[in-house]
């Protein structure tokens, strides 16, 4: 650090880790989180961190680094799932498999986003619009709804309600509806706990 420099901000500070690493170091709560340190969870792991007055939480086998952006927070989700509390001043946004989701300002957001399989998200808005923008599209996901998008893939059959297949600039995404968010948190958080300890194909969540 170049003598007289200040030193750099915590973008955030980790509130609870079990089977956590920072930067490949065992990670503990009370430890500074700083912009583009990777934060990583074993399989039965979990991790919670705060930033002014909102709240990340990951999930058992889940990667992601954090980026500090205008109001709020940008998280690169690399796997896994992220769950995220944002008050009505900050916004989050979560960049997953070249997707962004992200929360509005003004409007207090509770949501869930994670990466089912390559090119398969699944989105729990139980709080708060979201918005949703993958390469040139763009979709608003209103609240208390659980989603399942499936980028540059195929036309899907899926129990859920399909709300659209959105086409452009050579890509495809499909929206399912899965269900209501309320349930949202128990088909997420324990659907992603299920993959990512065998990798078996996904079987579709019921509305």
């Amino acid at each position: 650090m170049p003598v007289g420099s200040a030193p750099p901000e915590p973008i955030a500070i980790l509130t609870q880790a079990s089977g956590a690493h920072l930067d490949d170091q065992p990670a503990s709560a009370g430890l500074s989180v700083f912009e583009g340190e990777r934060l990583q969870t074993d399989a039965g792991g979990r991790a919670a961190l705060r930033f002014g007055q909102s709240s990340l939480a990951l999930i058992g086998s889940s990667e992601a680094a954090l980026v500090r952006v205008s109001n709020g927070v940008h998280v690169d989700l690399s796997s896994g799932a992220v769950r995220f509390s944002a008050n009505e001043l900050q916004m989050v946004e979560v960049h997953a498999e070249d997707a962004t989701i992200g929360s509005q300002i003004g409007r207090a957001t509770d949501a869930t986003v994670g990466i089912l399989q390559p090119k398969v998200l699944q989105i729990d808005a139980r709080r708060g619009d979201l918005s949703f923008t993958y390469r040139q599209e763009f979709r608003v996901l209103p609240e208390g709804q659980v989603y399942r998008i499936y980028l540059d893939t195929p036309d899907r059959s899926e129990t859920g309600a399909s709300i659209g297949v959105q086409v452009g600039a050579g890509s495809k995404v499909a929206y399912y509806i899965l269900g209501a968010g309320a349930a949202g948190a128990g088909i997420s958080w324990m659907t992603y706990g299920a993959i990512h300890s065998g990798n078996q194909p996904i079987s579709p969540a019921k509305p």
